[in-house]
């Protein structure tokens, strides 16, 4: 008997709560009604939170008796043990250990059979959370404002979707059907309306009647609209005889739409015309109860003949003068029923008759007519459907006659009215194609090369556009921008000028950082590797290696296989240019070694042979490049044989003078065997440029080969002419020898004097580029030079007397003002010599000094060690070994 007095007691304290709950929600529905969701809340939860599952019987209730928006905020209440915060928790009841006890037992064999909590618990919050959904859309119903009505439609989608994904409540799928299909209306998903509204018809035959008008304008404003589909829909709800006039009136003008659409012009004005036949006089109605379905049918009577003289003539003259004089007598009745409209008719009619007129002065060929009327509508107020298609169609116009700052003033304009994607009426245009055409307005306004007011527009987007969709359009406007400067900074020969270059990059990684920070917001979503990608390449094209590699160690380790190869090839060749040849031959392998047949497999060999270049590795290096110009795929038109043959060439010249220069350092008994196994690398190097400048001149690389062809020759001179003075050769190898000298500089001067004459045609022509200046000047000394080496020496003296004056006041001037002197001292004519060192003392004191930097650059020595020298040959002294500043 002592164990059932506390089971009596707890079951009357149950009845009790239960009495109690009932009673607080009986008047907390009151309360909600009467003080709205606020006041309920406050009233409720001063005695804790009820049992969930009460709460959403009693909201289920209330749906029932078509109390719709109460249901809503009554199951908004309902929380679960394991969806409460801390303070929650604090109301829930204290268990009894007793009550622990038997609540943790084993299950006996009757309670295992019991259905699993678990399934319950999650069947309740569905049907709690299509209660909210269903509540929500009710209010956006009854509300008026248009705001407020977007936002309660956004709020609901999300939660009806996800509840759609599993199956709506049982009994409840008609309803969530047409729910979650008024939401997405709402909001402008009309593709998602329409077939969600067609399922609830289809399920529930007796919503035909209240549902299939808007089913008709979700087919009619859809993204692929289908007026066929709306024709039929409509044309089947107007057979209905019971149709109420205003009901009927509105969808005759849904039909007149679809036939308009559909251009079948003829028979929506016989419909038009046959409406207005049957309204009253005007004068016959004194309370102007029809003025305003008259001024519809006038709209739509305009709509028709725009749309058809639109059809014949097109959106807008395609030349600037074309004369368009039938449009305008065409278009000449429209435009009147129109002016009548703005004159007399509602707000909202005025509006999109205004809009109409807008695009009829397109039509006409007057275009600043047109974006007068599209201007006065995005100025009205309410900033409504009408204000956004016609501030749209006024970016439009102004993008393409990239009025850049206009178009800046209008975009900031708009996202101040709409504030949010909430802000959105899509009553006319749904969100979605209201940013597909801004994108391409926006692409418009890069064409016209506006890049700086496209950045401006990119950045005013969020919120109302998603941060990464705004940032992508600022990356893709920097990119396009960088290309275009480099663009208009190559000259006819090819070369790039150093400013345009420089700017260039800052412009592509300007472009990356946009793309990056657009793939962090794009991170879980399918839009994250093509975004990262972008990435990738805009820092490339501005030589950020290192940022590059950052983003491509995640790259790779995502990127599905097929698009590997171009994400190994990156990133090898950001880490040889970030100085890591090692890792980049491990990438650019492993490129060649997985991916045999892809074609970027080409970049990888010619990536690899430098890599392999700069680890010392020669060999190796001609190997991959000997590998790509004779694979039977590629032609000497196709960039990657055209790199390899140039880097190939330019490889065995580095070569050749790195031994030179080695050999130049050994020991006289070494330093003829050493260039006598360079030899074979020079001729090697000659015959590759000489292959590389004939192939593609004139292109800046093949100039480049050229000049440096003919400094292999000077140097290829070097070990005959050092063979031919050795004491123990005889006379016939000694004149062998120096006949080979002499055809080597001969050839070397020729090179020279070609590369000379092609520089200086092109100086006439345009403006060199820093590159081609430098090769110039240094055909002018190389000639004057080799004219010595030959022994041509008042040749020589005309050659360095040329190279002065060109550079006068210069500091190439002073080099050439010294060999002209060594020349007249080997001609034994010293007081010419000596003339000449004490002009070019001269010469140095009137070099500017914003030449200073240019001395280490083009000659031996800075200023000061040329005032050192310049002294001590005035003064008698020959030893230079200790002049300062020789570089």
């Amino acid at each position: 008997m002592s164990k059932q007095k506390p089971e009596k007691n707890k079951a009357d304290s149950s009845q009790k709560s239960y009495d109690n709950v009932a009673l607080g929600l009986l008047l907390c529905a009151a309360v909600a009604a009467v003080g709205g969701s606020g006041v309920l809340f406050s009233v409720w939860w001063k005695t804790g939170p009820p049992d969930p599952i009460e709460t959403i019987d009693f909201a289920s209730r209330e749906y029932i008796q078509g109390r719709v928006v109460l249901a809503g905020e009554l199951a908004r209440t309902a929380k679960f043990e394991d969806e409460l915060d801390a303070d929650d928790e604090d109301f829930l009841p204290e268990i009894e250990p007793e009550e622990q006890a038997e609540q943790t037992a084993e299950p006996d064999d009757e309670t295992a059979a019991a259905p699993n909590p678990e399934d319950e618990t999650a069947a309740l919050k569905k049907k709690r959370d299509f209660l909210i959904g269903a509540g929500l859309v009710a209010r956006a119903k009854e509300s008026a404002d248009a705001r407020s009505q977007r936002e309660h439609f956004a709020e609901a989608a999300p939660i009806l979707e996800k509840i759609a994904a599993s199956g709506f409540p049982i009994g409840r799928e008609v309803d969530g059907l047409q729910f979650l299909g008024e939401a997405m209306f709402g909001l402008g998903e009309y593709d998602k309306a329409a077939k969600l509204l067609t399922q609830a018809i289809q399920r529930d035959p007796t919503l035909r009647r209240s549902l299939t008008p808007t089913l008709a304008q979700a087919q009619l404003k859809s993204n692929e609209p289908s007026a066929d589909a709306a024709l039929a829909t409509i044309e089947e709800y107007l057979r209905d005889p019971a149709l109420r006039v205003p009901l009927r009136r509105a969808a005759e003008n849904i039909q007149i739409e679809a036939l308009t659409q559909l251009r079948r012009f003829e028979e929506a004005q016989q419909i038009i015309d046959s409406k207005i036949s049957s309204l009253p006089d005007p004068e016959n109605d004194p309370q102007n109860e029809l003025s305003e379905y008259r001024d519809q049918l006038k709209l739509a009577g305009a709509v028709v003949q725009i749309r058809k003289t639109i059809d014949r003539y097109g959106k807008k003259p395609n030349e600037k003068f074309l004369d368009r004089s039938k449009a305008v007598a065409e278009l000449s009745e429209a435009m009147q029923s129109l002016a009548d409209i703005h004159r007399e008719g509602p707000p909202r009619l005025a509006a999109i008759a205004r809009v109409w007129a807008g695009r009829a002065y397109l039509c006409q060929g007057m275009p600043d007519r047109a974006l007068a009327q599209m201007t006065t509508v995005r100025q009205q107020r309410p900033f409504g459907a009408e204000a956004i298609i016609g501030s749209l169609e006024e970016m439009e116009l102004l993008a393409d006659q990239g009025r850049g700052l206009e178009m800046v003033q209008t975009t900031r304009f708009i996202m101040h009215e709409l504030v949010n994607e909430q802000g959105f009426d899509a009553s006319l245009l749904s969100f979605d194609e209201f940013q597909r055409r801004m994108i391409v307005a926006l692409e418009r306004l890069r064409d016209h090369g506006k890049y700086p007011a496209a950045i401006d527009i990119a950045r005013m987007l969020p919120p109302v556009f998603s941060p990464a969709e705004a940032l992508m359009q600022e990356g893709i406007t920097y990119r396009e921008w960088g290309a275009s400067t480099v663009k208009e900074g190559t000259g006819i020969g090819g070369d790039v000028s150093r400013a345009a270059s420089s700017l260039a990059r800052t412009r592509f990684r300007a472009a990356g950082d946009a793309f990056a920070q657009a793939a962090e917001y794009d991170y879980d979503t399918p839009r994250y590797l093509p975004t990262t990608w972008a990435a990738i390449d805009a820092y490339q094209q501005g030589r950020h290696y290192g940022r590059s590699i950052q983003l491509l160690r995640p790259y790779l380790r995502y990127e599905e296989r097929r698009r590997q190869p171009r994400g190994l090839v990156a990133f090898g060749r950001a880490l040889l240019a970030d100085n890591k040849p090692i890792e980049a031959i491990d990438s650019l392998e492993t490129c060649i070694a997985e991916f045999t047949r892809d074609p970027l497999r080409y970049d990888a060999r010619l990536l690899l042979a430098m890599a392999c270049s700069e680890i010392g590795d020669l060999d190796k290096a001609r190997a991959y490049l000997m590998d790509n110009l004779h694979d039977g795929e590629l032609t000497p038109q196709s960039p990657a044989w055209r790199d390899s043959l140039f880097t190939l060439a330019e490889m065995l010249y580095r070569k050749g003078y790195e031994n030179h220069l080695l050999a130049e350092q050994a020991y006289p008994a070494e330093r003829i065997e050493l260039l006598k196994k360079n030899q074979p690398i020079l001729e090697d190097a000659i015959r590759r440029l000489d292959e590389s400048a004939e192939r593609y001149w004139p292109s800046p690389r093949a100039q480049m080969a050229a000049y440096l062809a003919a400094r292999s020759h000077v140097l290829a001179a070097e070990w005959p002419r050092l063979e031919s003075i050795a004491p123990d050769v005889l006379d016939t190898a000694r004149r062998s020898l120096r006949n080979k000298v002499d055809t080597e500089l001969q050839a070397a001067l020729d090179g020279f004097g070609r590369l000379r004459e092609s520089l200086l045609i092109r100086e006439d022509e345009q403006r060199l580029s820093d590159d081609a200046k430098s090769m110039l000047r240094n055909c002018f000394m190389a000639e004057a030079d080799t004219l010595k080496e030959l022994g041509r020496l008042d040749d020589a003296a005309v050659a360095y007397r040329a190279v002065s004056l060109r550079y006068m006041n210069e500091p190439p001037a002073l080099e050439a003002i010294l060999g002209q002197a060594r020349c007249m001292k080997a001609l034994s004519r010293k007081r010419e010599a000596d003339l000449l060192i004490r002009q070019a003392e001269v010469v140095l004191q009137r070099i500017p000094t914003r030449f200073d930097g240019e001395f280490d650059r083009t000659t031996r020595y800075d200023r000061k060690g040329w005032e050192q020298l310049l002294a001590w040959m005035n003064s008698g002294i020959d030893d230079l070994g200790g002049i300062p500043g020789r570089s």
